[in-house]
């Protein structure tokens, strides 16, 4: 029962470990250099407890849970970061044979106050004119509404997004 106990707090330790030292990565990125040093150092001194127990265990079981756990708090802290984290701006590019569509679209952009830019443009065959729309998504909700706009269209609308 101890030694269950004990793979147990083993496990849950390596996953706070990975989870900060992801967190430090993610910290450094955004520039928060203090936050960034202050996980770094709780991270290692966590990470050196878990090794050292690893390395006085008997057998590989330890070194398997504390391999699985390196995963898991990858993954956690991940899933924290993209729950905590602001909106981007998405540049959607958008394009369609049917400039009526196009003209649709451009008036449900702009219905829904998100920023977009109109220009003229031609089909693959170069005879026949239409519009592409440039949508500056800038929260989750306004990509949200143009993902549920492209997909109840009854028209084919090519999009790309930048990042």
């Amino acid at each position: 029962m101890t030694a269950i106990l004990h793979l147990g707090i083993l496990f849950l330790a390596k996953i706070l470990d990975n989870a900060l030292g992801t967190s430090k990565t993610i910290l450094i990125q955004h520039g928060k250099c203090i936050l960034a040093g202050v996980t770094l150092a709780v991270s290692n001194y966590i990470g050196y407890r878990v090794t050292k127990q690893v390395v006085t265990a008997d057998g590989s079981l330890a070194m398997i849970a504390v391999s699985v756990a390196s995963g898991f708090g990858c993954c956690l802290a991940m899933a924290v970061n993209k729950k905590l984290s602001k909106d981007r701006l998405y540049v959607n590019i958008l394009m369609s044979d049917n400039k009526e569509a196009m003209q649709a679209l451009r008036d449900f952009l702009a219905a829904n106050h998100i920023t977009n830019v109109a220009a003229d443009s031609y089909t693959r065959d170069w005879n026949t004119k239409t519009i592409t729309v440039t949508a500056y998504a800038q929260t989750k909700a306004e990509s949200e509404l143009i993902n549920s706009y492209i997909s109840r269209s009854p028209q084919k609308i090519k999009r790309v997004v930048q990042k």
